[in-house]
């Protein structure tokens, strides 16, 4: 397992906790790659010895640092979350048995870790509505790495995430389904995120949503990529994410849905953020450390 950190704080413990209380059979190890300003390592390995923590000199994006660990790590099955992720007991046996049984990439649903939260709601249902766990399960086109588990022969095959700000995981998981193979979506296997909870966070983290929305784009051909050849039609973007997100709930979980009609204000805000994001996208730097030779 290969979990990327940068100033986790406590959030990382709580994290780990989880992993290790899961209810599995096999032997495993954690990959931690850290690359805060100060070293977490000592604080992880005194009650996790069994943890491999590597620092990063340099800052760097989730999407290296995931990478890097996933280099590292031994087995045949590789799972990725991230520090604000708490895992289900039953998280990586669900997702190993779908590998057992062919698939290859495999990730589960995600639940709302902020409920009594209206911004982290808010985030939750803009960000994670496709992979809810009312979700069926099946065959799509993309997971985030948060909670996402591959065999190593795919990254051997397809590479491993680029390094940018967001959108990583949807780059690595287009390049996956352009190499031939297929993803599969298990909503047994779940993991609650931690989403912000004030509403400047939400915003900030929606416009660097689209940011990467564009960078994504601009990589793959993942639909939308039209937008880049006619931006006149960006504008039409958070009524036609209404529609979408709004079908997906009410096909899925009819309480997620009212939450969606509830918060709709506070969430048209953050669909606008994202267009804006999604706009100045191409003019802004910082968004990649993919010049840096950190090891």
């Amino acid at each position: 397992m290969v979990i990327p950190s940068y100033q986790s704080g406590k959030m990382i413990l709580n994290c780990l906790r989880s992993v290790f209380n899961q209810d599995f059979e096999h032997p495993f190890e954690v990959v931690v790659v850290d690359s805060s300003p100060v070293s977490i390592g000592k604080n992880i390995q005194n009650e996790f010895p069994q943890v491999r923590f590597y620092h990063l000199k340099e800052r760097t994006l989730s999407g290296r640092a995931r990478s890097i660990g996933a280099a590292r790590a031994k087995g045949d099955v590789i799972f990725f979350t991230d520090t604000d992720c708490i895992v289900d007991p039953f998280w990586m046996q669900s997702l190993l048995k779908c590998h057992m049984e062919g698939h290859t990439v495999v990730g589960g649903s995600v639940r709302n870790g902020t409920p009594k939260s209206f911004a982290g709601t808010c985030e939750y249902l803009i960000e994670f509505n496709e992979m809810n766990p009312w979700v069926k399960a099946g065959f799509v086109r993309a997971l985030p790495s948060c909670n996402l588990s591959t065999q190593s022969q795919v990254l051997k095959k397809v590479g491993y995430f680029p390094d940018f700000l967001k959108g990583e995981d949807t780059i690595f998981c287009e390049n996956v389904r352009a190499s031939g193979e297929k993803i599969y979506f298990e909503p047994r296997a779940k993991i609650t995120h931690l989403n912000r909870t004030t509403w400047g966070h939400f915003i900030r983290n929606q416009i660097s949503l689209g940011e990467g929305s564009h960078e994504t784009r601009k990589r793959t051909k993942r639909y939308g990529y039209f937008l880049l050849q006619l931006p006149v039609l960006i504008p039409l973007v958070p009524f036609y994410r209404t529609w979408i997100i709004g079908k997906r709930l009410i096909s899925s979980s009819p309480k997620l849905f009212l939450q969606f009609v509830f918060l709709f204000p506070f969430i048209w805000i953050g669909l606008v953020a994202y267009v804006w994001g999604f706009i100045r996208g191409p003019h802004r730097s910082g968004l990649s450390t993919e010049s840096n030779k950190n090891k």
